[in-house]
């Protein structure tokens, strides 16, 4: 018997909605503007989203670490903040937790979550072995933990209630480029530490550092590229303008790792699309064919290639000089390129084999700077590439079970076909591979970490639910006793 598809019902974008969300959260990021009694009057409304329904307390999550990694001069941040970011996670944790579920969606059934869960009891087991640094590694896994387990917390409840956030998402993005461009209007767009000397003249635009800036970006490139493809809206176009929009910041930031990371996600879309469009009794949908989109990859490499040919290799340039940040050299300095992870890497593999089995210490650093100045409410780290960073800090014990954590949420992906959820999610990775925040939830990681989320969302929305059909007729299995069954005398 054929298998009926129940498909969602096509929703458009409202442009109205998108429009009003994105000035709700501009107000909102404008009351930091205000001072310290702004923040506080930020930070006691998001609050007040919280305590009412998940959707908008979610809302309110992405608000608040939208408003952490904005430019400062956009989003005054005094020591309020400092305080502040940490009470919003745990203020949502408590609320999603609060959330009835059927016992068989809770998310301590999920399979990734008890591997998340063995994870830090072993990194916190590690790190006091190290007795290095115990109380700043342990404070900074206990945020971690509460962090983590409130998105997830969140997604899972989301998903339960087939919440549906791909407007919001559309509305931060929206919101994001037009900071973007009044930066540049207003002459703080490369504004980091307040002046363009002390940044090098990097853009940073919407967000407080151009090495936020360009993860960001190229997350936020690869979810409405996900939105265009798979998402069943009309008014989709959006994604264009806006897309086209960030890839403007890229540029202007020089940011290769964000540039390389959207360009896996891309890639990711494309092949995942083809290898998991069917599981069993799920079906991923397509708004835009495979073959289109393999097509319009195509055009668009002859198209650049035929343009190259007609500026006299003006575009090949343009790409080397910004994959060399501005060189002069005509060829790919990859040398130059290496040198700026260099170093950082060496140091972690230094540090890795003095102590290979139970590493350093979770996110602690061995640096003379973090040594002297490390406090238990400031102790910002740079790590760079996230694989030898999980080597150093939790040594080869440690990685397993956070390799094992990995594959268990990417299985989990895989099985429900969640592409834009998987696409987003391996970004994140290729992001971390250039600029570790994996575990930076107190700071510009956790806005990471809500990035892929929605991903995670979309790609609920994004699959059709075959059921078999009721019989007409349905007859028990087994007759109850004492009444004759069909057919006997």
């Amino acid at each position: 018997m054929s298998l009926a598809a129940a498909s969602p019902q096509r929703q458009p974008f409202s442009l109205e909605r998108i429009a009003g969300s994105a000035l709700l959260i501009i107000v909102l990021l404008m009351l930091n503007k205000a001072g310290p009694p702004g923040n506080v009057l930020f930070f006691a409304i998001l609050l007040g989203m919280i305590a009412m329904k998940p959707e908008t307390a979610f809302k309110a999550f992405t608000i608040c670490f939208l408003g952490l990694v904005a430019n400062q001069s956009i989003v005054l941040k005094t020591p309020i903040w400092t305080v502040a970011r940490f009470l919003i996670p745990i203020a949502c944790l408590i609320r999603f937790a609060a959330v009835p579920l059927p016992a068989r969606q809770g998310l301590l059934q999920r399979p990734y979550a008890i591997a998340l869960m063995a994870f830090i009891a072993v990194a916190g087991a590690l790190s006091i072995a190290t007795g290095y640094c115990v109380d700043i590694a342990l404070l900074k896994l206990l945020n971690f933990t509460i962090a983590a387990f409130a998105i997830l917390l969140a997604v899972n409840v989301l998903q339960a209630r087939r919440s549906d956030m791909a407007e919001w998402y559309v509305s931060l993005i929206l919101v994001t480029v037009l900071l973007g461009f009044a930066t540049i209007a207003l002459g703080i767009s490369s504004n980091f530490r307040g002046s363009v000397e002390a940044s090098r003249g990097l853009f940073n635009g919407p967000f407080y550092h151009s090495n936020c800036l360009g993860p960001m970006v190229s997350l936020m490139v690869v979810y409405l590229v996900c939105v265009y493809v798979f998402g069943n809206y009309r008014n989709r176009w959006i994604c264009g303008p806006l897309a086209l929009s960030l890839l403007y910041f890229m540029y202007l930031s020089r940011s290769r790792t964000s540039a390389i990371s959207m360009l896996v996600g891309v890639i990711f879309v494309v092949v995942l699309s083809i290898v998991l469009s069917r599981r069993g009794l799920i079906k991923l949908t397509m708004q835009v064919p495979r073959r289109a989109i393999i097509a319009a990859l195509v055009l668009i490499l002859v198209g650049g290639f035929i343009a190259d040919m007609a500026t006299g290799g003006g575009i090949s340039r343009e790409i080397v000089s910004f994959l060399n940040k501005g060189g002069r050299k005509e060829e790919i300095d990859v040398e130059q390129m290496l040198s700026s992870r260099a170093d950082t890497i060496e140091r972690l593999w230094h540090n890795f084999k003095e102590s290979p089995v139970i590493g350093i210490g979770f996110e602690v650093a061995k640096s003379v700077w973090f040594q002297q100045n490390a406090t238990l409410f400031n102790a910002p780290i740079e790590k760079g590439f996230l694989p030898m960073a999980v080597l150093e800090e939790t040594g080869i014990i440690g990685t397993f079970f956070f390799v094992v954590f990995l594959l268990t949420f990417m299985g989990s992906l895989a099985r429900a076909l969640n592409v834009p959820g998987l696409a987003m999610f391996l970004t994140f990775l290729a992001v971390n591979c250039g600029e570790a925040m994996f575990f930076s939830l107190g700071g510009h990681g956790a806005f990471g970490w809500l990035l892929f989320a929605g991903g995670v969302l979309l790609g609920d929305q994004c699959v059709v639910r075959r059921v078999a059909p009721t019989p007409r007729f349905p007859l028990p299995t087994v007759w109850p006793r004492g009444l004759p069954a069909p057919g006997s005398a």
